[in-house]
């Protein structure tokens, strides 16, 4: 293997399917503060299970393959390899979804809000959706137990 080989391999995306993309986004959202609640992984396990797209794949695998891989390229490069794969019918979706896991646990820390303008960014949502997403996420998630 040549150094040129290596060179062309890093900017290979190690993102193969839409599932892996949707998982390792809302993985990052949940490990961006570096700490893992139960109520963010509980809410990341039921949106996934209420997703019909995500009937008979063993999520398991895709959490431990999102767990690896941001570690492996960082949050940043990771985040961004995962948007490339999120379909334009979906992007809004999975920003909602991504906001709903970052506020389960009723804080939203400063690597959060990170998070959420780059996923905005990367995700190309225009900025009246964006504010108005994060608006009804916030409604929601008021009056939540903070970190249960």
């Amino acid at each position: 293997m040549s150094l040129f080989d290596d060179n062309k391999n890093k900017d290979k995306n190690l993102i193969v399917s839409a599932h892996e993309a949707w998982v390792g986004i809302l993985y990052s959202c949940i490990s961006a503060d570096n700490q893992i609640t139960d109520s963010e992984t509980a809410t990341l396990s039921r949106i996934l299970n209420s997703k019909e797209q995500f009937i008979g794949t063993d999520i398991v695998l895709l959490y431990a393959k999102s767990y690896a891989l941001r570690i492996e390229m960082g949050q940043l490069k990771y985040l961004s390899a995962c948007c490339e794969w999120i379909q334009k019918e979906d992007k809004e979706t999975i920003f909602a979804l991504a906001l709903e896991v970052l506020l389960a646990d009723g804080k939203l820390e400063k690597e959060e809000k990170n998070i959420i303008e780059v996923l905005s960014n990367r995700l190309q949502i225009e900025a009246a959706m964006t504010s108005k997403i994060i608006e009804v996420i916030f409604l929601k998630n008021r009056g939540n137990i903070k970190g249960i």
